[in-house]
């Protein structure tokens, strides 16, 4: 019987806005934070005492972005995690580099997006991260953690009715490989309270319990693949947040 290998971590987590995913990704052990361009939410943290002073870069291509990737794989500095902030800005990154080269930087229906023939080839792109992040994992034992905002659209649904759900804020020919090479995808959201004293009609007036779930439900996207419980109860320090849902990955 093969031994069994216990490999660095791939780590996708997604939330509603407010949840505390920057200071979860600060906290991650040895972290070390990979900003795409216009994402200031950790420095703005930093600056308030409600993140740790972490290394921290901005990347501001798609270029400079690999270039990073394969720099600390030939030294990763004693860098143990290495957390992207946010998905959303490193995928227009790879559209911006795949329109100059392609599509002589037109974005409209003639180029780009024509025929969704952009978004194609900005997938194919995208792994070349994706194999140099497991590159920098087997390699040099770095765990990733990626950051991803989402957003609410409606799901076409071939069983019934059609309905809302959570959904991340990039391009489904982008998020499908990112999804199928993530160990665990993990959706944080507060546990909605609703008034049902409104006319017959639920009425949500807030919630502040964080909850992260680990499985797929109709309204989000979730996977892990550390026998998991299925939603964990997290503290409302959000810098406690990581323990608490790194406690529950069984190895």
């Amino acid at each position: 019987m093969a031994t069994p290998v216990i490999e660095p971590w791939r780590m996708i987590f997604t939330a509603v806005e407010g949840f505390g995913k920057t200071t979860l990704g600060a906290n991650c052990p040895g972290a070390a934070m990979l900003m795409a361009r216009g994402e200031t939410g950790y420095r703005t943290l930093l600056a308030h005492n409600l993140a740790p002073a972490i290394p921290a870069v901005e990347l501001d291509s798609w270029q400079h972005t690999l270039d990073t990737v394969a720099d600390l794989t030939a030294d990763p500095q004693g860098i143990k995690t290495i957390v992207f902030d946010a998905l959303s800005g490193f995928e227009r990154q790879c559209n911006v580099a795949v329109c100059d080269r392609d599509f002589k930087g037109d974005f409209g229906d003639k180029g780009f997006s024509s025929f969704q023939r952009g978004y194609d080839i900005a997938a194919m792109e995208w792994h070349k991260l994706l194999a140099a992040l497991d590159t920098l994992r087997l390699k040099q034992g770095v765990n990733v953690m990626i950051l991803g905002h989402i957003q609410i659209k409606p799901f076409k649904n071939p069983d019934g009715a059609d309905f809302d759900r959570f959904v991340p804020d990039v391009h489904h020919k982008l998020w499908s490989p990112t999804f199928k090479w993530a160990d665990a995808v993990l959706f944080g959201r507060y546990l909605t309270v609703i008034d049902k004293e409104q006319k017959g009609k639920g009425k949500g007036i807030g919630g502040t319990e964080r909850v992260v779930y680990t499985q797929r439900r109709d309204a989000f996207d979730a996977k892990n693949r550390f026998a998991m419980p299925e939603a964990i109860d997290v503290p409302n320090d959000p810098s406690l947040m990581f323990s608490t849902i790194f406690a529950h990955i069984t190895r």
